[in-house]
């Protein structure tokens, strides 16, 4: 009787010890899944025109990274339920979904700039005004590349002289890192929606019931849906790790985040699109 209780007693704590490594590889993996449909989507319905620009391929590239972040994310956790007495995980694949996670999504809010610059074309836009746009932007993501940068100086450190690090979320930079996330985000979308509205209404005087009106306010729409949703994450990420400092929260927050951001990115490509065919409506109109 007191094997068997003995024997339960080990398989409770190895359960509850690997549940949340579980609960993150079971809540990425239909992320991916999604992600890989809109891959082989976006491929499908895209034109060659479409395919060589830019946005296209930082669109595709985004689709990679956070494939990648899945199968790091797999790696990492799975090998814990699935192996539970094998090695320690090596330095370099910890550093590296460690720089996925956190660095991927500076790299899709740097993708989310071009819905600023549907605005203002670099082409036709003058220098100042440019650089005045951009400034704020630009400041804090750079603010934001220091602060990863120092984090992963000190995870790669601390890792090579302890040994693995589990509270790594709990550092300073990262918490920095998220608060300019916050600002980043509320700048670029706040600014973005603030010209989209004054476009609408600008195509409402001439054509208040047109289709093209229900497009530009729809756009604005999908628009508020991918600031809230990102910027809600963000700030949950802050006050998981400055309360409840839960692992399996956090992590679930950040990978659900990126996650979310690379949707919001595929929406600006729809975006940017539907735009600069609104302004050429609009100079049409102008020009009648």
């Amino acid at each position: 009787m007191s094997e068997s209780s003995e024997i339960q007693a080990i398989i409770t704590e190895f359960v509850d010890a690997t549940r949340p490594q579980y609960v993150l590889v079971i809540a990425v993996v239909p992320f991916c899944g999604c992600l890989l449909t809109l891959l082989a989507v976006l491929f499908a319905f895209s034109t060659p025109e479409l395919r060589s620009l830019l946005v296209f391929k930082l669109n595709v590239i985004a689709i990679l990274v956070a494939l990648v972040t899945g199968i790091l994310n797999g790696y990492l956790n799975g090998s814990s339920f699935l192996e539970p007495f094998a090695p320690e995980t090596p330095l370099s694949i910890c550093f590296t979904f460690a720089l996925f996670a956190l660095g991927s999504p500076l790299f899709y809010d740097s993708i989310l700039l071009l819905r600023v610059l549907a605005f203002y074309p670099i082409r036709s836009t003058p220098l100042p005004l440019l650089a005045k746009v951009l400034a704020v932007p630009i400041l804090v993501k750079c603010g934001r590349l220091v602060c990863l940068s120092l984090f992963l100086h000190g995870y790669y450190v601390s890792y090579a002289t302890h040994g693995p690090v589990t509270d790594w979320f709990r550092n300073p930079f990262v918490t920095c890192e998220w608060a300019l996330q916050v600002i980043d985000n509320t700048y670029s979308c706040g600014f973005f929606l603030y010209k989209l509205h004054a476009h609408d209404s600008k195509i409402s005087k001439f054509r208040s019931g047109s289709t093209m009106v229900h497009l530009i306010r729809n756009i604005f729409l999908i628009s508020c849906a991918n600031f809230v949703f990102p910027v809600l994450f963000n700030i949950a990420q802050i006050v998981c790790i400055t309360i409840e400092r839960s692992y399996l929260t956090t992590i679930l927050l950040l990978l659900i985040n990126g996650y979310v951001s690379v949707i919001g990115v595929l929406g600006a490509t729809i975006l940017g699109r539907a735009q600069s065919y609104a302004a050429k409506e609009q100079g049409q109109l102008l020009g009648q």
